[in-house]
C-alpha cells in the first residue's frame, strides 16, 4: 500500500511541475478568461482521475488516494469556476467508471461538498498558509463523515482513515512547501525579466528593450516599406534641478516628465528612458511632418507644466527634442538615432526648449 500512495504522490508531484512550466506566465487567479478557466478546471480534474485509477483498494468499497489535492490546488492558485469543475469531474468519474453504489454517491457528493467549501476558505482573506491548513481540516471533516456512513465505527474505519489522514498531511505539507517554491521562483523570474526591460525609476523601457525594439521595429518597417520617426527628448538644465533641490526631487521630475510622455502617446509608439534626462520616442508610421507637430505639442505642454516636487517648491521645466525620420531624413534606418542626437545637440546649442529636424548638410 506504501508503494502505491508513493506512486500517487509521485504523479501528483510531476502534474504541478508540468502544469507550471505551461501556466507560470499567466495570471491565472486574475485571468478572465472562461476558456482558460474551463482548461485549468478540467486539467485539474483529469489529474484527480487519474490518481483515482492509481489507488490503493483497502476494501471492496473503499479506495485511497490523494483525488482532492488537485481541488486544493486549484482553489488556492485559481479561482472557484476551475475549482467546481475539477470538483464535478473527479465525482462524476467516480460513479461513471466504478459504478453506482452508495460509496461512489457519496464519492460524488463529498467532491462536491469539497469544491465548494474550498473556493469559500481560499476566497476568505487568510494567509497562504492559513488557506492551506483550513482547507486540510475541512477535508479531514468531511472525509470523516463520509467513512462513517460506509464502514460504521469499527476497527477498519479507523485504520482507513488514520491511513488517510497520515497520508494526505504528508502530501499537503510537501505539496505546501513545493508549490510556495515554485510561486517564489515565478515571482522572482518575472522580477528580474521585468527589471531587465523596464527602467526602475520611471516604468518605461529601458536602454536594452529600447535597441530591442528598435531593432524590430525598424526591420517591420523596411519589410512593410513604412515611414518611422525618432524623437530624442532632453530636459534642459536638468542639472540645476539636482543642485538646487536634490537627486530625490529630480527623480520626481523624471517620473513625471514620463507620464506626460505615456499621456502625450500613442499606445503602440515606444517610449524609453535612455539614460539620465534624456528619453526617446518611436513614432510608428509617422512622417517628419507629423513628428515635428507632435514634437511641438509635447514641447508646449511640458513647458506649460507644472512640476509639484514638494508642499512647497513647483517647477517650471523645458525640453529640447531632436528629430529624424525615415525616409524623409535620410535613406538609412540604422542613421535615425546618431542625426536625432545631432538635431537634439543642434536644439540645445542653438538656445534650448526647442525642436529641431534634423537635415543634411
Amino acid at each position: 500500500m506504501i508503494f502505491e500512495l508513493f506512486f500517487n504522490a509521485c504523479i501528483l508531484i510531476t502534474f504541478v511541475s508540468i502544469s507550471n512550466l505551461f501556466f507560470k506566465n499567466e495570471d491565472v487567479p486574475n485571468n478572465d478568461s472562461l476558456i482558460l478557466k474551463i482548461i485549468i478546471g478540467l486539467c485539474s480534474g483529469l489529474l484527480g482521475i487519474i490518481l483515482m485509477l492509481n489507488s490503493v483498494h483497502v476494501s471492496p468499497n473503499v479506495i485511497i488516494d490523494f483525488r482532492y489535492m488537485p481541488i486544493i490546488l486549484t482553489a488556492l492558485y485559481s479561482s472557484s469556476l476551475p475549482t467546481i469543475i475539477a470538483a464535478v469531474s473527479i465525482g462524476a468519474f467516480r460513479v461513471l467508471y466504478f459504478g453506482v453504489s452508495q460509496p461512489s454517491i457519496i464519492a460524488l457528493i463529498d467532491a462536491l461538498v469539497i469544491g465548494i467549501g474550498f473556493s469559500i476558505i481560499t476566497n476568505i482573506k487568510f494567509t497562504q498558509k492559513n488557506k492551506w491548513f483550513f482547507s486540510i481540516i475541512y477535508l479531514f471533516i468531511v472525509a470523516a463523515i463520509s467513512m462513517v456512513i460506509i464502514l460504521k465505527i469499527s476497527i477498519l474505519f479507523l485504520q482507513i482513515i488514520a491511513t488517510f489522514y497520515i497520508c494526505n498531511l504528508g502530501v499537503s505539507y510537501l505539496l505546501f512547501l513545493y508549490t510556495q517554491h515554485l510561486s517564489e521562483s515565478v515571482h522572482l523570474n518575472r522580477r528580474l525579466k521585468n527589471e531587465a526591460t523596464t527602467d526602475f525609476l520611471t516604468g518605461l523601457n529601458n536602454v536594452r528593450q529600447f535597441d530591442t525594439s528598435f531593432n524590430s521595429i525598424s526591420q517591420l518597417t523596411l519589410r512593410k516599406q513604412e515611414k518611422l520617426s525618432f524623437l530624442f527628448v532632453d530636459i534642459d538644465f536638468f542639472k540645476k534641478v539636482n543642485d538646487t533641490y536634490g537627486h530625490n526631487k529630480g527623480d520626481i521630475v523624471l517620473k513625471i516628465l514620463s507620464e506626460i510622455l505615456i499621456d502625450s502617446f500613442r499606445i503602440f509608439d515606444v517610449i524609453s528612458r535612455n539614460g539620465g534626462e534624456e528619453f526617446s520616442i518611436l513614432l510608428l508610421e509617422c512622417s517628419s511632418f507629423q513628428a515635428m507637430e507632435i514634437a511641438e505639442r509635447l514641447r508646449k505642454k511640458v513647458k506649460a507644466y507644472k512640476f509639484n516636487i514638494s508642499d512647497k517648491v513647483c517647477l517650471n521645466i523645458t525640453i529640447s527634442i531632436g528629430i529624424s525620420t525615415y525616409p524623409d531624413t535620410t535613406s538609412k534606418i540604422d542613421n535615425l538615432l546618431e542625426d536625432a542626437d545631432n538635431a537634439l545637440y543642434e536644439a540645445k546649442r542653438t538656445g534650448r526648449n526647442k525642436v529641431i529636424l534634423y537635415k543634411k548638410i
